[in-house]
């Protein structure tokens, strides 16, 4: 449907606006909060036992990652402004082109799976109704129906 429509997916627009808020952090002065927050560390507080420390810093990797951008010289590419919509906009195309591809050969291979499954030779007959069934689990729960059926009766 997407697609169709030619829109992104919700989660490739959500991350590529807090990728591109992200640079405009970045550009900002040192003694702006946000920066301060982005860059800083939490001296208080803690985690589950295990638990990872995950920050934005990490979330913000990961969206460089599936934008296919190179993670070390970001900073460099979020100071000019222009530059950074440019490849922010480009990473956001090619995750669509990505994810498009990958539902696609999900719903192939799905597909493969029911085509293969309705040329399988009958093997279970029900001997009341003569309903056909490819797996036996199938044939034993109909079976439970005229059970019920013969004890209403």
């Amino acid at each position: 449907m997407l697609e169709r429509a030619e829109l992104p997916s919700v989660i490739t627009t959500m991350r590529k606006a807090q990728t591109r808020w992200t640079g405009h952090v970045l550009r900002m002065s040192d003694s702006r909060i946000p920066k301060q927050l982005l860059y800083g560390g939490l001296s208080l507080g803690g985690r589950k036992i295990g638990g990872q420390h995950k920050r934005y810093k990490d979330s913000l990797k990961a969206y460089l990652t599936y934008f296919n951008i190179d993670v070390t010289p970001w900073d460099n590419a979020a100071s000019d402004r222009l530059a950074w919509r440019n490849i922010i906009h480009r990473g956001a195309l090619y995750s669509e082109v990505q994810r498009s591809n990958t539902a696609k050969e999900k719903r192939q291979t799905r597909k493969a799976r029911v085509d293969n499954a309705v040329n399988t030779p009958i093997t279970h007959r029900c001997q009341t109704c003569g309903r056909d069934f490819h797996a036996h689990i199938g044939l034993i729960s109909h079976l439970h129906t005229h059970r019920s059926a013969s004890t209403k009766s």
